[in-house]
């Protein structure tokens, strides 16, 4: 009879607890779209947690997606803070390569551009859809979602998900509830004319705030009865407000994305509004993440009292603590060669490439580039280059790899005018004008770090003017010139940066025979000249790498005869600034002619401060001379303090620096990559 009683009790207790079970409502998370205000969305998500409030289901829109996604597949917001102040932005937000997976040869042809728009047929499509296809954010979202590549029903994810997309087809808006994750997060966050549109099932699909940019409806229908919608929406800006061009493609964005937006917040049990005052969708800095993940979770607290009063209609005490779902495991970066959730397609080959600097030198330059392949096997390349600025240049390269092998075959094209000032102790000493045309035959090979190539090559230097300062001597004539060079180089790069690296080497070992008939120089024997240089980057701490630098240049002439196209000169911060073998020196920010053997060192200690400022000291030291007896009786030394900002146009750079040369403060600021 015990026993039956007992057995009795125990089916009244589990009837009563399923009974309390079935009692509890079904909660919801809505995050909305806002590009990088999205993020803001980790901070409320983590309140959420502590306030104890079970969540039955996830639903999003454009960066509200992505947060969703992962927050589905057991991504824990302290993981996807984590993940998202570690992420290189300008990099995940363009088609870049990743620099390690790059020939050595591309890297040297790319890393002088600020901007570079691939294209498959002619240039006219390298728009076509969207200015980024997104490859690299299609990786990360397949790196992400490890697990769950395969096409599911997002129903059967730890916490049911759902999230929304535009058809451009129809204008209709698309729910992905079942298919492959990364795919729905990628089609969501599509911002027309930005991103290519994910093609898919007969659909165009783009950014779901063009539908629905707040989906609580959605979440309605998924069988939530209680909404906490996390919202980062700003409401349009008035007409003072609209004046950059950031600001009006905002304020056409918000417009897009007010359908239904004022009837979901109304269903909503609890509206988490987020201030994202001053930051736009395109808020990407270190600095901007950090706030906004402050915002967010400040936007959270700010409701807490509400999140506990909501937990009674949940129809769970205030004691009741969820249990947190995650953290989800992150497979190991070996595992990321798998094949990828999306297949974003195979780079266009073909590209047009802009670059752009500024220096108080030259003032403005602008380099523009197009690089087409000839055949599908992209086994032939033209390339045509066109510099306009002080210095202007016009440049043609046909490169083939025969027999489909490894080794190119260059012919190469150049014809350029200048105007350049020499300087000898300080002094300027004459300004040369003169047309340069150059010629080259080139067979090379690259690697991803080492690059080997060697050919032959004519110039041919027609001198227009020729000026002295008051005071010396003019030449009855200056007569051009010309040569026939054989030359062979080595190049090695493995820094992990293109600007401010904080690891690897770069070296380079450059041998050339100077001629004027093929055979003799002068009427007698060639001219050897041989050049090498080795920098390095060195990481002391987190935020201090040492950079030390060496490079030398050596010209073998008989009697010491030879002329300005082949001279040492140094000056600048950067290598080749101004002539093929000028070398750099702090110090000196204009061509200082320097002796026959010259030979220059230095030290650079390069502080971070915050994300992407760097200040660095740098002091350098030089020895050079005609003959080696008296080498190291003329030395140079010079140094100098830069600080520089990381743009997405390239460093801005300020430069202060003097040298026993100079003997005067110098001030260099630049804006740009080198070219």
């Amino acid at each position: 009879m015990r026993r039956i009683i007992h057995f009795l009790g125990l089916l009244f207790l589990l009837f009563c607890l399923t009974g309390n079970a079935q009692e509890r409502k079904k909660v919801a998370v809505v995050l909305s779209g806002g590009g990088a205000k999205g993020v803001a969305h980790i901070g409320a998500l983590k309140v959420i947690e502590e306030a104890g409030i079970p969540v039955d289901y996830v639903v999003g829109t454009s960066m509200g997606s992505i947060i969703g996604g992962l927050y589905s597949i057991g991504y824990t917001p302290a993981q996807m803070d984590s993940l998202v102040r570690a992420q290189d932005w300008i990099y995940l937000l363009t088609d870049a390569t990743d620099r390690k997976e790059e020939s050595l040869t591309k890297k040297l042809k790319s890393e002088r551009y600020t901007l570079s728009i691939p294209f498959k047929k002619t240039p006219k499509d390298a728009l076509k859809g969207g200015i980024i296809q997104g490859r690299n954010l299609a990786k990360l979202f397949s790196e992400l979602t490890e697990g769950y590549h395969d096409s599911i029903d997002f129903k059967n994810l730890p916490i049911p998900f759902a999230c929304v997309a535009h058809n451009l087809v129809d204008g209709s808006e698309y729910v992905f509830d079942k298919g492959k994750l990364a795919l729905a997060m990628r089609a969501s966050m599509s911002i027309p004319g930005v991103f290519q549109p994910v093609h898919w099932n007969n659909m165009v699909l783009v950014d779901g705030g063009l539908s629905n940019n707040y989906p609580v409806d959605i979440a309605k229908k998924m069988g939530a009865d209680i909404i906490i919608g996390v919202d980062v929406q700003e409401g349009l800006a008035p007409a003072d407000k609209l004046n950059t061009l950031t600001e009006v493609l905002g304020q056409i964005i918000n417009l897009m994305v007010e359908n239904k937006y004022d009837e979901n917040i109304a269903k909503s049990d609890l509206h988490i509004k987020v201030n994202a005052k001053d930051y736009s969708a395109a808020s990407f800095t270190s600095t901007a993440i950090d706030s906004l993940l402050h915002r967010g979770e400040e936007a959270g607290r700010s409701q807490w009292d509400s999140l506990k009063l909501l937990k009674k209609k949940i129809g769970i005490s205030d004691e009741y603590v969820a249990k947190r779902h995650g953290p989800f495991v992150i497979p190991l970066k070996e595992k990321y060669d798998i094949v990828p959730e999306i297949d974003p397609g195979k780079k266009p080959a073909n590209s047009i490439n802009v670059g752009v600097r500024f220096d108080n030198e030259s003032l403005a330059t602008l380099l523009f580039n197009t690089s087409v392949y000839l055949n599908k096997k992209q086994s032939r390349e033209l390339a045509l280059t066109i510099r306009l600025g002080r210095e202007l240049l016009g440049r043609l390269d046909y490169s083939v790899r025969p027999f489909n092998s490894k080794w190119n075959v260059d012919w190469a094209y150049q014809i350029d005018y200048n105007d350049l000032d020499l300087y000898s102790y300080g002094k300027k000493t004459c300004t040369y004008s003169f047309l340069h045309h150059l010629g080259r035959f080139n067979i090379s090979r690259s690697w991803r770090s080492i690059r080997f190539n060697f050919g032959i090559k004519y110039e041919y230097f027609h001198f227009n003017d020729f000026l002295l300062p008051p005071g010396y001597t003019y030449p009855e004539n200056v007569e051009n010139e010309d040569f026939f060079i054989y030359y062979g180089q080595m190049q090695f790069d493995s820094y992990n940066k293109r600007t401010y690296p904080t690891s690897g080497m770069k070296w380079e070992v450059n041998g050339a025979v100077y001629t004027d008939n093929l055979v003799k120089y002068n009427g007698q024997t060639p001219m050897p000249i041989i050049s090498a240089s080795w920098e390095a980057a060195i990481r002391l701490r987190n935020r201090l790498t040492l950079l030390p630098w060496v490079c030398g240049r050596a010209i073998f002439a008989k009697d010491n005869y030879y002329t300005f196209p082949v001279m040492n000169v140094v000056g600048g911060n950067t290598f080749s600034r101004f002539l093929p073998q000028q070398m750099p020196f702090v110090g000196i920010s204009y061509m200082q002619v320097t002796g026959a053997k010259t030979f220059i060192g230095g030290l650079k200690f390069r502080q971070r401060i915050g994300s992407n400022q760097y200040l660095t000291l740098i002091g350098n030291f030089g020895l050079q001379s005609n003959g080696w007896e008296d080498i190291f009786n003329q030395n140079m030394w010079g140094g100098g303090i830069s600080y520089g900002y990381d743009t997405f146009l390239g460093p801005l750079e300020a430069t202060f620096s003097y040298s026993n040369i100079t003997k005067e403060l110098g001030v260099y600021v630049s804006l740009g990559y080198n070219f």
